[in-house]
């Protein structure tokens, strides 16, 4: 098949003076309307900023909550309605949402717990760019049978519309059920939905991630043996046809409990599993597991231990590093109060940081909790958490890069250090290193509030000031060009080695590699799917850098 791949090349001649407040007292503010918002989530907005969604409570007078988003630009101003846009105002109550980037133009997908009908429905909707609700007024069903459901997921189908995975009380136990929901809002699979897991007993806590190809792997924490949760997954087609056993593959039965899963894609179509797990009786650790395209689990029975240090290990994080394997951290009590600590394995489940992992947070904090973790887009991650050295929360962050070593200050660089609680961060990546980071604010004292903050990918608030393109000049030549359109820096004075890294708008590594001086990058165009990627330049002496993008067409 001709492929075309047409190329804009976006440099980026200097850093624009920043609106963002880059006091970590202060920070800038995302919603603060009358009463509580809270459970906000953030996805990038393809352009270096960030779309925030949450559950609202300005409207009501009883305590119900509606849905509302913000979008960040990557210069702090917030891009629609002052406070947000209404994604959903229905009466009654909206809550539990959550958000996924639709990755191919800047627009988002939401989907919430909706009791409209007055049982527990599953609605979504689509946003713009530019703020605009696209489908149905407040938004359209995705599950409304008379029975409750809840507890939405989703990520995008890489088609403009989204998989949206959650649980279902129709057959008088929770089970696992999903739906597709075109671009332009039409529902893709069974009206009820496809039932990804009817086992007997419970079925709950579903997670979800993208195939590659179209489709989804889904696991949740598993009830049917009558006595404990277990782990399993289970993998959909595009046209939502299960791809292995039914009602799913065994992940970790192991005894004793295991739950609180998380996934990832393993880049092979496959996926990454990781759990908490109370195989030895008596406190929890961290496992994980990698499973095929197939429905072949890849390690080690019932899982590689992450983390089996003493006292318990929960509330892991994890994120795909493509190459690089995956990065988990968590909450750890080992040191009799909880600190944060990460460890990276690689695609065969070999860690690669010290036994147990590495301490993230400052182990003078009195209590770190709460992870939440992101690529860095440059085979690193960055990890924020909930940090308490007094009275109160707030948010912290720290960054690895590729080989896991602590890219930035000791006991992680402070985010938010404001007055009263901060809380339940999330953190995109600002496509050039560091992250925009969003978070539950009470700094008020009487409600939550949603703030954010960007941090830099040298550590600090405070702009960097960007290689001038007359100083470090990239160009891509054929344009338009053929699949071996090549890269090269046209003006390299200083005769330095350089480094490119290409990613997509999730922030996923595609490709690492260092060149000689005169050496040119050839864009290898069997490694893309249709999209817009992005990449950065820096000389190998980290003297100067520049970034571009580039959109692959089929």
């Amino acid at each position: 098949m001709q492929k075309t791949l047409f190329i804009i090349l976006s440099l980026v001649t200097s850093v624009a003076l920043a609106q963002w407040n880059t006091n970590s007292s202060i920070n800038t503010p995302v919603c603060i309307a009358t009463k509580s918002q809270n459970n906000s989530h953030a996805v990038p907005d393809t352009k270096g900023g960030a779309i925030i969604a949450w559950d609202d409570n300005r409207n009501s007078v009883t305590g119900s909550t509606d849905i509302y988003a913000q979008r960040i630009k990557n210069n702090g101003f917030g891009k629609w309605t002052t406070n947000g846009i209404a994604v959903c105002s229905n009466t009654l109550t909206q809550k539990s949402v959550a958000i996924a980037g639709s990755g191919i133009d800047g627009s988002a997908i939401v989907a919430w717990e909706d009791n409209r009908a007055g049982n527990n429905d599953i609605y979504a909707q689509k946003i713009d760019s530019s703020g605009n609700v696209l489908w149905t007024l407040d938004g359209v069903a995705i599950c409304n049978k008379t029975t409750s459901q809840k507890n939405p997921k989703l990520i995008s189908d890489n088609a403009g519309g989204a998989i949206i995975v959650w649980e279902d009380s129709v057959n008088f136990y929770w089970d696992v059920y999903a739906q597709r929901i075109s671009s332009s809002g039409a529902l893709l699979w069974a009206t009820t939905g496809v039932a990804v897991c009817a086992a007997p007993n419970t079925q709950v806590n579903p997670k979800i991630d993208v195939d590659d190809m179209g489709g989804a792997v889904i696991t949740w924490q598993d009830k049917r043996n009558s006595t404990d949760y277990d782990i399993y997954a289970q993998r959909l087609n595009p046209a939502g046809i299960i791809q292995w056993a039914a009602n799913g593959v065994v992940v970790c039965n192991s005894i004793g409990v295991q739950n609180n899963p998380r996934i990832e894609p393993d880049g092979s179509n496959g996926a990454l599993i990781s759990w908490i797990d109370k195989r030895v009786g008596t406190d929890y650790d961290i496992y994980a597991q990698r499973i095929s395209a197939s429905g072949t689990v890849m390690w080690a029975s019932n899982g590689v231990a992450v983390c089996s240090a003493a006292n318990n290990q929960t509330a892991q994080d994890m994120k795909y590093l493509g190459s690089n394997g995956v990065v988990i951290a968590w909450k750890d009590d080992r040191s009799g109060k909880f600190d944060i600590y990460a460890q990276q394995l690689n695609l065969s489940g070999v860690a690669q940081l010290a036994t147990n992992g590495i301490l993230l947070s400052n182990p003078s904090s009195i209590k770190s909790i709460n992870p939440n973790t992101i690529s860095d887009g440059l085979g690193g991650s960055i990890v924020a958490w909930q940090d308490s050295t007094a009275i109160g929360f707030d948010i912290y962050t720290q960054k690895l890069n590729a080989a896991g070593s602590v890219q930035w200050s000791t006991g992680g660089v402070a985010v938010s250090i404001a007055s009263d609680d901060q809380v339940n961060p999330t953190q995109v990546t600002d496509g050039n290193g560091g992250a925009i980071y969003a978070w539950e604010d009470r700094r008020n004292t009487i409600d939550y509030e949603i703030y954010a903050h960007h941090i830099y990918g040298v550590g600090n608030a405070n702009a960097v000031k960007e290689i001038k393109s007359d100083k470090l000049l990239a160009t891509i030549y054929p344009n338009p060009a053929s699949p071996n359109s090549i890269i090269e820096l046209t003006n390299n004075t200083q005769h330095s080695n350089w480094e490119i890294v290409v990613f997509d708008v999730y922030g996923k590594q595609i490709k690492r590699q260092v060149l000689h001086a005169d050496e040119a990058y050839y864009l290898n165009a069997d490694e893309l799917s249709s999209g817009i990627y992005f990449y950065s330049v820096e000389l190998t002496d980290k003297s100067v850098t520049t970034r571009g993008k580039f959109i692959y067409t089929r």
